[in-house]
């Protein structure tokens, strides 16, 4: 027997169980939804609901403890800024898991967890920052190659005027 063990291990070393934790966690927060194995959905939502009820905290020490876990500013800053907010008084239950189908290459069974948010769109806060900044260079870029193409039309009608004019010399001096 098992006896006082917490979590599964998934049959890999600590670093490793590590790193598919964590990444798993970034993308349900970045996307709201991940859809992976029985094992490691559950494991997952009891992660996310400990990262959640840490989020709604909303002080820089909470801040620090999510760093520690994320590594990623971006991330951090929409789980405390944008998902905690949404649950509102809710102490509990975050999440959702729904069995979707069997995987197609082995059969496994795979599941979804999704985040119950309601209409909020998810993106992590850097992304939106991304966003709202690429109409302007957009802007600038379409200015700078009106400017090429205003520059260039001039020296093409230049070389196209000059190239007749000297096969007609040549032709000239052969006859």
């Amino acid at each position: 027997m098992k006896h006082r063990i917490k979590a599964k291990h998934f049959n890999r070393d600590a670093k490793s169980r590590k790193a598919l934790l964590k990444n798993l966690l970034r993308d349900l927060f970045t996307h709201g939804h991940i859809t992976t194995s029985e094992s490691r959905v559950k494991e997952i939502g009891r992660l996310a609901d400990k990262l959640i009820t840490k989020a709604k905290q909303s002080t820089l020490t909470a801040r620090r403890d999510l760093h520690e876990v994320f590594g990623r500013r971006d991330v951090v800053n929409a789980l405390v800024d944008k998902i905690a907010p949404a649950f509102g008084d809710k102490k509990s239950g975050f999440s959702t898991i729904e069995k979707i189908a069997a995987r197609r290459g082995d059969g496994t069974v795979l599941y979804k967890l999704s985040l119950l948010l309601g209409d909020l769109k998810l993106t992590t806060l850097k992304k939106e920052k991304i966003a709202a900044a690429k109409p302007v260079a957009k802007k600038v870029t379409v200015k700078k190659e009106l400017a090429v193409k205003a520059t260039t039309k001039p020296a093409a009608k230049k070389i196209a005027v000059k190239k007749p004019a000297v096969k007609a010399k040549k032709s000239e001096e052969t006859k």
